[in-house]
């Protein structure tokens, strides 16, 4: 299923998991083909890293985010609880006893992902924090969330799952993204965003969603810090970092169509040119 697309469309019943194990090209692969190589892109793929511990807490903040308004749908108290459990508090994992215990609080959990105390109220506190927030509140409301759209971009086979998406109120896409205490704020997170590449997760989710013929005038960042108070921050970009933005992916996709052409070799592909950067030519200061 989309293994060679014939069509452009956006499915709203795809699971995660389903979502990744698609063969068409997602942000996280460009963005190894951006800011690392192509055939970095290619074993990232084949051999996914075990998620860390700030991934894990990323994807247990969305959940939380993204669950409420169904919650209220369906009148549920708290819908963490749909995909999360707390391990029991205290469980001496030494002892005989203590394995066995953890052995049948993992059997009662079926498919719930076991998760701390600690953990919960932190996806507890992002979740309010995030409702609450006045400028927040409204993409929260108007979304659609966690949409999987499939286009073919200059020949390429993508996809994008953007978070919010609010094209049909408010043309706009939303994500959201978790942050460390005090890096809410424009200046670092446009730092983060540049050095690891995120613009070409925003450049794929504009581009695909025009494709699919609902241009998006705007883009924006939902951060959530994950310590408390759970500051929340809503940035945007401006027109000209979504210009780059797409320009960026569009450069990544060449650069991975091209890597093809030239029959997939390893390493970085032609020599590069190396020069002095302006921290060097201060180098007498630093001796």
């Amino acid at each position: 299923m989309y293994g060679d697309l014939d069509i452009e469309m956006i499915n709203d019943n795809l699971t995660l998991e389903d979502y990744h194990q698609l063969p068409a090209k997602s942000a996280h692969f460009l963005m190894d083909v951006a800011v690392r190589n192509c055939s970095k892109a290619v074993r990232n793929q084949e051999h996914p890293k075990k998620p860390t511990k700030a991934m894990v807490n990323g994807t247990l903040i969305h959940t939380g985010i993204e669950s409420k308004r169904a919650a209220w749908i369906q009148c549920k108290r708290n819908p963490i609880a749909d995909y999360y459990a707390i391990e029991p508090p205290g469980i001496n994992k030494r002892t005989k006893a203590g394995k066995l215990e953890l052995e049948d609080f993992y059997k009662s959990i079926g498919n719930r992902i076991a998760i701390t105390e600690e953990q919960w109220d932190m996806a507890v506190g992002c979740r309010e924090a995030a409702w609450s927030h006045l400028y927040a509140e409204p993409y929260l409301k108007d979304a659609k969330f966690e949409r999987s759209g499939f286009a073919k971009i200059n020949g390429v086979d993508v996809k994008a799952r953007p978070d919010l998406d609010c094209y049909e109120h408010q043309r706009t896409l939303v994500d959201i993204k978790s942050r460390q205490k005090d890096k809410s704020d424009p200046e670092s997170w446009l730092k983060d965003w540049w050095n690891y590449g995120t613009y070409i997760q925003a450049g794929l989710q504009l581009l695909v969603w025009e494709k699919l013929n609902m241009p998006c005038q705007h883009y924006y960042y939902l951060l959530v810090e994950t310590e408390e108070p759970y500051d929340v921050n809503m940035v945007y970009l401006d027109e000209e970092l979504m210009v780059i933005s797409r320009d960026k992916t569009l450069d990544a996709i060449e650069k991975w169509k091209s890597w093809l052409e030239q029959g997939s070799p390893s390493g970085y592909g032609k020599p590069h040119e190396m020069s002095a950067k302006p921290w060097m030519r201060n180098y007498e200061l630093i001796l």
